[in-house]
């Protein structure tokens, strides 16, 4: 089983939108995968530093369990601290969370690497 996480501007699960700023994401869906199916969804509020919490998204991420990030973009300090706690990263995602998902699922989504940091300027 793969626990995948998506940013998403909307509490509306697999049918939210794919947040293209993952730093001020204001949800987390949280999708366990198994046997190349969705098994179950689950959403999570933000409680990030950017949303008024205490810790960093990446350290949210970290904390939730997720073996997998899709995301359209993040800075190089997020990569590199999800990367370093063992979750896989994948940029290029768009649409909703459940067309996330099945973009992973073909192969669609770039493993994310510092050359496709999103910069400060963005």
């Amino acid at each position: 089983m793969v626990l995948i996480c998506v940013p998403s501007l909307e509490k509306d699960g697999l049918n939210g939108t794919v947040s293209q700023h993952f730093g001020k994401t204001p949800y987390f869906v949280l999708i366990n995968w198994e046997d190349e199916k969705i098994e179950s969804v689950q959403v999570l509020e933000s409680n990030t530093k950017h949303t008024g919490g205490s810790m960093t998204p990446g350290e949210f991420i970290a904390g939730s369990g997720a073996n997998e990030l899709l995301c359209g973009n993040l800075g190089p300090k997020a990569i590199q601290m999800l990367q370093n706690v063992g979750i896989n990263v994948y940029v290029g995602a768009s649409g909703t969370v459940a067309e996330a998902v099945q973009a992973r699922a073909e192969g669609k989504l770039k493993q994310a690497n510092m050359d496709s940091a999103c910069s400060d300027g963005h």
